[in-house]
């Protein structure tokens, strides 16, 4: 994997998981999809899609670089990325076999990357 396309990657990874929290946050304060007026007026809802869009950019870019076997392990770090992420920002617990589960992503991907 290039440079260009590892950088992409990772705001692929970024973007993704941002979009999450934002998204998680929206639902948190009053955004619920059975009222879709709620999402558009949700500040949060909305930049979770702005979030998810960058995501879906930055990842044509890698697919455009990089062989789909080799890049789509990469979206799988949005599972380490968010647990930790959502430990800082709301509190979340993180239990040891989730630390386990991240451990053995960040292995994956990094064999992967290795390719």
């Amino acid at each position: 994997m290039s440079a260009l396309a590892l950088a992409f990657a990772l705001v692929t990874v970024v973007m993704n998981g941002s979009a999450q929290l934002l998204l998680r946050k929206a639902a948190l304060t009053g955004a619920e999809p059975a009222r879709p007026i709620s999402l558009v007026a949700s500040p949060w809802f909305m930049a979770g899609l702005c979030a998810y869009a960058v995501s879906v950019l930055a990842w044509l870019v890698v697919l455009k670089r990089t062989p789909l076997a080799v890049a789509a392990p990469f979206v799988a770090l949005v599972y380490v990325a968010v647990p930790l992420a959502s430990r800082f920002v709301f509190g979340d617990v993180i239990n040891t076999r989730m630390w386990l589960g991240m451990a053995l992503v960040v292995a994956g991907v990094t064999l992967v990357a290795k390719h």
